[in-house]
């Protein structure tokens, strides 16, 4: 590897690390909450939701399928040769409902520890760039939410979008002025 090659100076970096522990238990049931899935597929549908970035591998998944319906969260409805497809019982249901009112406030906190600390080591410069892209993505995220927002949610949306337009406003008018 050749110093400078912006690519692999980071594989090391790769997304795994900034998954959470313990986070997968509660996707795959997420993932299973509306359709039945193979492991393949589980794999598949991770993969394509990261963009890419998190392909987590058969001696990840296979485990953690057959711990959860060992504990009754998920079930195999069919088996084809060595592939089972798995579908969501009504334990993993309210598994799923306790996972998000027990966790509500804290999830995008934990999920969002390893973006902090890492930000804690790059130079201001590095701090912009990495900022403007978790804004252009949180953006883009908004932008495709919007239309498929029951009124509650738009509601609660505009007002915290609103409230963000406010602080920007303040970061723009600071950055024109030159003042810090």
């Amino acid at each position: 590897m050749k110093v400078g090659d912006s690519k692999k100076d980071c594989e090391h970096l790769a997304m795994p690390q900034s998954v959470p522990r313990g986070l997968l238990r509660h996707l795959i049931p997420r993932l299973l909450k509306d359709d039945t899935m193979t492991g393949t597929q589980i794999m598949q549908e991770l993969s394509d939701r990261t963009g890419g970035e998190w392909q987590p591998s058969p001696g990840t998944i296979y485990p953690l399928l057959y711990s959860l319906e060992e504990d009754g969260f998920i079930e195999t409805v069919k088996i084809e040769g060595r592939s089972k497809t798995y579908r969501l019982t009504d334990d993993g249901r309210k598994l799923i409902e306790r996972a998000i009112k027990r966790h509500k406030c804290t999830v995008g906190d934990k999920t969002r520890l390893g973006p902090r600390l890492w930000e804690q080591f790059l130079s201001p410069s590095e701090r912009v760039r990495f900022h403007i892209h978790w804004m252009e993505y949180a953006i883009d995220a908004y932008e495709s939410l919007a239309g498929t927002l029951k009124t509650k949610d738009r509601k609660l949306l505009l007002k915290h979008l609103e409230e963000m337009n406010v602080k920007v406003s303040s970061i723009i008018d600071t950055l024109k002025s030159g003042g810090t």
